[in-house]
């Protein structure tokens, strides 16, 4: 099977070609600077123990015109089907991802510093970019023109992204210490949230009525109709203040750490406090919800992970890991869980059973550290970010097949 999966791999993408109906829908697409296929290494077995290494075959992305450029951003559209990146640049590159193949390069009339950050439309291929030069910019990435720009803030803009029905785009500047929250449409800057500490995050609640703000030791929220301030979350001990949103925007669940270690889930809308959990052990920094929303997980520094259920607080599920992870993600569907323990690979486990599924060896040359991991809307994609160097895209199905 290992020859196989190999063979389907070659086949596809060196046979990749550029059709008409291609050139219809994306004029700018292009063999050259496509996804790049690569030998890859994945130990599989019952345990960790007993993994048996196998090849697998796994997509990279960089910016070919300069490969040495090393730290990214990058989103994927909400269908899954598309990934745009920048490279300490100001261009933005995106691809197809059925096949690797670069659809567009946005850069004319763009941005005339470093790309900081990008949002895609959760209901169109629009894109929003956030640039150094303090301007964020609307994009139609079909045909790579400028729809809007976006310009108010006074220093770098440090994150964007959209509201969950499309129709409002958020700002952030560190150096300003803004939110700006703008009409996607008409590009009309609709309200300044300022702030008196810097804000590392926001999101947007699901009936895109509130817009919560993580600072360095709390949560505020505020009503996005009314820009008036409606709670902060906060815990009345502890350090190392970590958060995460559900995916349906409706809860926010923070943690605590060290002694005593305390998790609790809030209402995204109200600020209520729903729920406390003190677990026994002492948290790291990785805390999630799963995609349905019905439980909690936190790693642990001792190199277990816990989940919770995200109503009564009773623990489910134990995964032992070989070290304190520092990255998680699930799947869409729930099925399941990547782990980034620290100075391992990447490690994969089945969600109902907690059972080990497989690790994904990073080579010594991409020996960088692990920023971000995120499945992508297939349930099968896993797509992996490091401080430097390029994005890596695994195939957890492939690794399936190989058991």
């Amino acid at each position: 099977m290992e020859d196989v999966i190999s063979h389907e791999h070659n086949r596809t993408f060196a046979r990749r070609i550029i059709t008409a109906p291609d050139l219809a829908k994306w004029p700018g697409i292009t063999l050259d600077g496509a996804g790049r296929s690569e030998d890859g290494q994945v130990f599989i077995g019952p345990t960790e123990a007993e993994a048996q290494s196998f090849k697998l075959k796994r997509l990279a992305f960089f910016d070919s015109r300069d490969p040495s450029r090393g730290r990214s951003f990058f989103a994927s559209s909400a269908d899954g089907k598309l990934l745009a990146a920048s490279f300490e640049g100001n261009d933005i590159l995106v691809w197809r991802l059925s096949d690797g193949l670069l659809v567009q390069r946005l850069h004319h009339q763009g941005h005339t510093d470093e790309v900081s950050s990008l949002s895609f439309s959760p209901i169109d291929y629009t894109l929003v970019s956030g640039s150094k030069d303090k301007a964020a910019i609307v994009w139609n990435i079909q045909d790579g023109r400028v729809l809007l720009r976006l310009e108010g803030h006074n220093g770098p803009i440090t994150m964007v992204a959209y509201a969950p029905n499309g129709a409002l785009i958020a700002t952030h500047s560190v150096e300003d210490e803004s939110v700006k929250v703008w009409n996607a449409a008409t590009g009309e800057c609709l309200h300044t949230f300022s702030f008196d500490e810097e804000i590392s995050e926001f999101a947007i609640s699901a009936d895109n009525s509130r817009l919560c703000a993580k600072k360095e030791d709390s949560c505020l929220i505020y009503d996005l109709h009314t820009c008036t301030h409606i709670a902060m979350l906060r815990h009345h001990v502890g350090e190392n203040f970590r958060w995460s949103i559900s995916h349906q925007k409706d809860r926010i669940v923070t943690t605590v750490n060290p002694k005593p270690s305390e998790i609790k889930i809030w209402s995204m809308v109200t600020g209520e406090d729903l729920l406390t959990i003190n677990p026994p052990k002492d948290l790291s920094s990785s805390v999630a919800f799963s995609p349905d929303g019905t439980e909690i997980l936190t790693t642990c520094k001792d190199g277990t992970a816990t989940t919770y259920d995200s109503r009564t607080g009773q623990p489910r599920r134990a995964y032992n890991l070989p070290a304190e992870a520092n990255c998680v993600a699930y799947s869409p569907n729930g099925d399941y869980l990547a782990f980034r323990p620290m100075f391992r690979p990447l490690q994969v486990y089945d969600t109902k059973s907690a059972a080990f599924l497989a690790e994904l060896k990073v080579s010594e040359g991409e020996g960088y550290a692990v920023e971000d991991l995120q499945f992508l809307s297939d349930n099968q994609t896993l797509l992996t970010k490091f401080d430097r160097g390029p994005l890596l895209l695994y195939n957890v199905q492939d690794v399936l097949r190989l058991q």
